[in-house]
């Protein structure tokens, strides 16, 4: 068999509360495709070829995302990867389904261990449009020497993806200032000298409860509510504006069009 060890946990179904209090998701290290449902090892390096190459810095890494995004037909390669000289922080955002997600931040000497999602035209197309492109994320092109490809060991040896230029996200509405004008990184994304404090899933959704709720519910309905009630979630995350700091780093924005995304604000 061809599947990577443990792959069901990392496709498992998700209630609603579990796809906002679990996320960024497991993501298994190393390589690996989600082909056709079913997560495979990476065999055949031509699979990446014609592909672009796209950083995972949250939900993008795991396998349950890329399936509730592409769907059951959809073959994906992804390869592992290291993000230099950034972390991965809190966005001064909730989503659409409750998490508060996150985004690249610069932090001189600190490296995050990601994955590439290897994605053709109609899969960025989508990406585009699940990211809201130009209102949550701008789509940019990261800088040479940011991001190292990482070889994907194989029986056989190693495959070693493309030299290729590496895209991905960057939220356009700055980070969280958790406090002191400074972010907090994600604890469940580990990285190598990091500079910043960590949060919880649990603990950024608290915070942005006191800082940004009207008072008329409870911490724990918080959450069900910013899911529930578009409005309030859009009076949430205008509030969160005065709590943003600047998310710009070592990549470009590129001019790019997202199609129809008003179903992930």
């Amino acid at each position: 068999m061809d599947e990577i060890d443990n792959h069901r946990q990392f496709l498992a179904e998700q209630s609603e509360a579990q796809r906002a209090s679990h996320y960024p998701y497991d993501a298994p290290e190393g390589g690996f495709v989600l082909d056709h449902g079913r997560l495979v090892k990476l065999r055949d390096p031509s699979i990446l070829d014609g592909r672009v190459a796209v950083l995972s810095v949250g939900s993008n890494r795991a396998p349950v995302q890329l399936l509730r995004k592409f769907g059951d037909a959809a073959v994906v390669p992804v390869t592992p990867a290291i993000l230099h000289d950034c972390d991965i922080v809190h966005v001064a955002m909730v989503s659409y389904y409750g998490a508060v997600p996150c985004t690249a931040f610069p932090s001189p000497g600190t490296d995050v261990m990601l994955n590439i999602a290897w994605l053709d035209k109609g899969q960025l197309q989508t990406m585009h449009r699940t990211e809201a492109v130009g209102v949550a994320y701008d789509y940019v092109r990261l800088f040479a020497g940011i991001v190292s490809h990482l070889p994907v060991l194989d029986a056989g040896g190693e495959i070693v993806p493309p030299a290729s230029p590496v895209f991905g996200y960057s939220a356009c509405g700055g980070v969280l200032d958790v406090g002191g004008g400074r972010p907090a990184g994600l604890a469940r994304i580990p990285a190598r000298n990091r500079r910043f404090q960590t949060l919880s899933q649990a603990s950024a959704a608290s915070l942005i409860h006191g800082l940004a709720d009207d008072g008329r519910g409870d911490a724990a309905g918080f959450v069900p509510r910013v899911v529930e009630d578009r409005a309030f979630r859009s009076i949430v995350n205008q509030r969160l504006q005065g709590r943003a700091i600047d998310a710009d780093g070592p990549w470009k924005v590129q001019r790019v069009e997202a199609g129809n995304f008003d179903a992930y604000l």
